[in-house]
Formats: structure tokens, sequence, C-alpha cells
């Protein structure tokens, strides 16, 4: 996510911005660092394509939140099956329960 979110602050320092402040409000209500980041891929092409309009950007941008689901895909099952560890936990061991 870290480096996205430099992309993003590069191509536009305003989308980057609305994408990590997306972060930071998931973060803060969830707790879970790998929601907020798979929230803020999802809404960064929107947020682009809302405000900035299209073009070779919001294809840039909605290629990139793709990716970084895709790269994310072990933390989804995760989420769903509720294992996931939250922002401040300790991780479990590896096989606990």
């Amino acid at each position: 996510m870290a480096t996205a979110a430099g992309v993003l602050l590069a191509l536009n320092p305003w989308l980057g911005a609305a994408t990590l402040l997306t972060w930071i409000i998931i973060a803060a209500f969830f707790r879970y660092s790998s929601l907020a980041a798979i929230v803020s891929a999802a809404f960064a092409p929107f947020y682009q394509l809302l405000i900035w309009g299209g073009g070779p950007t919001a294809i840039a941008v909605a290629v990139m939140g793709l990716l970084l689901i895709w790269r994310h895909s072990a933390n989804i099952q995760k989420l769903l099956k509720g294992t996931e560890s939250k922002l401040g936990q300790k991780a479990k061991p590896h096989g606990a329960k």
C-alpha cells in the first residue's frame, strides 16, 4: 500500500491525500490495515474519475487498485474467516487458533 500511495501522491497529490485519508478512516473505525488498503484501492479509481476525469491516469490508478486487491487475496480470506489481526493486536503464531 505504501508504494501505491507514493505513486498516487506523485501522479496527483490530492488523489494521494484522498486515498490516504480513506485508509486512515477505515483503519480507525475497523482496526484492519488490510481492509483499509483494499477499500482505499477500490475507491482511488472512483475518486480519479469523479473528481479529475478519465484518461491515462484513471487507467493507471484502476490497474494499480486491481493489483493491490489481488495481492491482498490472502488477507481477504482471513477477513472473511475472522482470523485477520487487528491493528495494535499481536499476530497469532502460525497454526494457532
